[in-house]
């Protein structure tokens, strides 16, 4: 009996330490995320505004000491997850929880793929997507990328807003964003998301030819086609 309960206390302070951890990393990457979204948000209000600003935050978040922290919080997060997932024993999940975790696994399926377009085309080639690379991809392929950047944006800002309310009362703060408050400033960021999508698909206003931009040379001749 002595010996079941040691192991109990163990498990119980191994999940405490993961769950810590997890907090952790995901504050730090929870940060980035919402700059990140801002930034596309502003989108709405043409390139100029949208290039000026992630030309200055690109200065802070892509200063290789702080992006490789940016990148290791990602993966111990990413990771951390799962183990909690797999070493913890199944519960029933509230709406919020539910919400939160599935948009976790949409973000563990896409973020790998992500981070090499937007950021590949950058480390290998000196080629930054900006403005119009974002453009050039929802003219191109407007039936996947549309709902893809939708989805994205969505999940990564709840994800992230409520990580954040979670990894803080496990920090010791307590504070929690209430169900109305999350469900509200969600609902804000999905009004935001459409509104830089349509600025960005050419909805709102002219966006030139992006087809012509660094990042669409760059992309079609990496799938050996040429731009119209």
């Amino acid at each position: 009996m002595t010996e079941a309960l040691m192991t109990g206390g163990e498990r119980s302070l191994d999940t405490r330490v993961l769950k810590k951890l997890q907090a952790g990393t995901g504050i730090l990457f929870a940060v980035f995320v919402l700059v990140h979204l801002l930034n596309t948000w502003l989108a709405v209000f043409g390139a100029d505004v949208y290039d000026g600003v992630q030309a200055a935050v690109r200065q802070v978040y892509q200063f290789p000491p702080l992006e490789a922290l940016l990148l290791a919080a990602l993966a111990v997060h990413v990771v951390v997850g799962v183990m909690r997932i797999v070493k913890e024993p199944k519960r029933q999940l509230s709406t919020r929880a539910w919400l939160h975790r599935y948009a976790g696994f949409f973000l563990m399926l896409v973020i790998v793929g992500h981070i090499l377009a937007v950021r590949g085309s950058s480390w290998f080639f000196d080629v930054y997507p900006g403005f119009a690379g974002l453009a050039f991809s929802l003219q191109a392929v407007p039936g996947y990328f549309f709902p893809y950047y939708f989805l994205l944006g969505l999940a990564g800002f709840y994800h992230a807003l409520n990580g954040t309310s979670i990894a803080a009362v496990r920090l010791g703060w307590q504070v929690r964003l209430p169900n109305r408050g999350l469900g509200g400033a969600t609902a804000l960021a999905a009004g935001a998301m459409l509104a830089a999508l349509l600025g960005l698909g050419g909805v709102l206003f002219e966006v030139g030819d992006p087809w012509q931009s660094e990042f669409a040379i760059l992309a079609l001749e990496l799938l050996g086609e040429r731009a119209p």
